[in-house]
């Protein structure tokens, strides 16, 4: 009745980490096993005292009995455990063994054969920089009527971490502008049914400001006489504007000349060296740290189309022949936004890289361009599940890139990520004609013209074989 109790208590007072006993109760488990044994030994003292009558070992036998009864279950139980621990522990180290495969796996198909030089820390640097300056501007601008730059935004290659490594990066940021007070931009689309658009433009209208004129510490553009504007500075239909557009060469400019001006006042460290270098609709700069390291940014201008991830953006599609009054639309961010959610739901956040580098490397000295490899990426990302683009299955997905450009180019048809696709996640808010649109082919000019089909045919050829070197030679 005794041990019935004690192994009642016990059950209750065991306790259980999952399927194993902890540390704890493991100690208290010897401990006890060690007092049961110091009591045995009590006992055959007292034995030795009493002497060795046959009566006095069966009083002895009878108290030991039921400590050696406990002690040799307790060390029955230590030794079922620690084996089951010695099991858990080899299960573990098995599986660790198998995991460092996989790694090395992953490693032989990806790192090593085309190692990832990552970008990330110098666009997180320029971007620092840049932002630095954009908040001195939204300050010393807020007073004037003059756009108003917002908190700029990291587009193309370098941003998305696939700039070839053989290639300069070019840190490219897209500035936001607002309308100043007293003023509204008006977004105008162009021909209608065209998208992406190619010459639209931004309308800029002056604002009725009566009855906010305290509010908004300004004289109404509108509706006071001229005389009586004062020292008033003139509207920006004065400053950047050709007509009532807004234009990208006089912005580009004024925006330059803001950058010049900043960097001298803000007083960054020594070791920086700034270059702003005049382009038509846009502005590079050349910064130079204190290890003689150059950073080439490029930064265009852009006004958000509503409240979508779409804008009208100071980019030249076409040299020399655009309008400095066009502004085109931009999927830019979209694309962006759209890397960084694929990124958040995958285990490796950059595993698409290595697939892009290596596209963009295989493609140079032909007629496909970058653009439209990273749309067949985005296509095959919302595709195919993304735990099937771990670094093993590399080679495949290399191959599929390859392989669904070749039948895009049969077929004479690559559709616009954007346009026309259900495919693309909720996430990326996209005006409703990008939505409602029918699809729009990126392979048009192969139907107008079946001579550049054939010789888009022979380039997939050439690609499919600069791959096959590629992972036979690593080059």
């Amino acid at each position: 009745m005794a041990l019935a109790f004690f192994f009642a208590l016990l059950a209750q007072r065991v306790s259980f980490v999952g399927d194993e006993l902890d540390a704890e109760t493991l100690e208290r488990m010897r401990e006890r096993a060690v007092f049961l044994q110091e009591q045995m030994t009590l006992q055959w003292q007292h034995v030795e005292n009493v002497g060795q009558s046959w009566m006095g070992i069966r009083a002895f036998l009878s108290s030991v009995l039921p400590y050696w009864k406990v002690y040799s279950l307790l060390e029955r139980m230590r030794e079922v455990f620690l084996r089951d621990e010695e099991k858990q522990q080899e299960k573990q180290q098995e599986q660790e063994e198998k995991q460092k495969e996989v790694e090395k796996e992953d490693l032989f198909f990806a790192d090593l054969l085309w190692p990832v030089e990552s970008h990330q820390s110098n666009c997180r640097l320029v971007h620092f920089l840049l932002s630095g300056v954009i908040d001195f501007f939204q300050y010393t601008l807020a007073d004037t009527f003059y756009p108003v730059p917002e908190r700029a935004i990291g587009v193309g290659s370098a941003y998305e971490d696939w700039s070839p490594p053989e290639n300069e990066p070019v840190y490219c940021l897209l500035v936001p502008l607002m309308a100043p007070r007293g003023h509204v931009f008006h977004l105008d689309l162009g021909t209608p049914g065209v998208l992406p658009s190619r010459n639209s433009r931004i309308r800029v209208d002056l604002e009725c400001t009566c009855g906010r004129e305290q509010q908004m510490r300004m004289k109404c553009f509108l509706h006071t006489a001229w005389r009586k504007l004062g020292n008033q500075r003139p509207s920006l239909l004065h400053e950047l504007c050709t007509g009532s557009y807004l234009d990208t060469e006089k912005t580009a400019r004024w925006f330059q000349a803001l950058i010049e001006d900043a960097w001298k006042r803000l007083r960054f460290p020594k070791p920086y060296r700034l270059n702003a270098q005049a382009r038509r609709r846009s502005c590079r700069l050349r910064l130079t740290d204190f290890d003689q390291t150059v950073y080439l940014v490029n930064i265009l201008f852009g006004v958000q189309q509503d409240n979508t991830d779409i804008y009208l953006n100071s980019q030249e599609i076409q040299v020399g022949s655009v309008p400095s009054t066009t502004w085109p639309q931009t999927c830019a961010v979209a694309e962006a936004k759209f890397f960084q959610h694929v990124a958040s739901h995958a285990e490796e956040s950059n595993f698409y890289v290595r697939h892009m580098q290596v596209a963009a490397y295989i493609r140079a000295g032909l007629h496909f361009s970058p653009y439209e490899l990273k749309t067949v990426l985005m296509h095959l990302l919302t595709a195919i599940p993304l735990e099937s683009w771990k670094g093993r299955y590399f080679l495949l997905r290399v191959d599929d890139i390859v392989r669904y450009l070749r039948c895009c180019v049969e077929e004479k048809r690559l559709n616009h990520f954007f346009i026309g696709n259900e495919d693309v996640p909720a996430e990326i808010i996209l005006p409703q004609e990008f939505r409602a649109s029918q699809p729009l082919n990126l392979f048009q000019h192969l139907v107008q013209d079946p001579g550049r089909q054939e010789q888009a045919l022979q380039e997939v050829e050439e690609l499919q074989d600069r791959l096959a070197s590629l992972l036979i030679y690593g080059k």
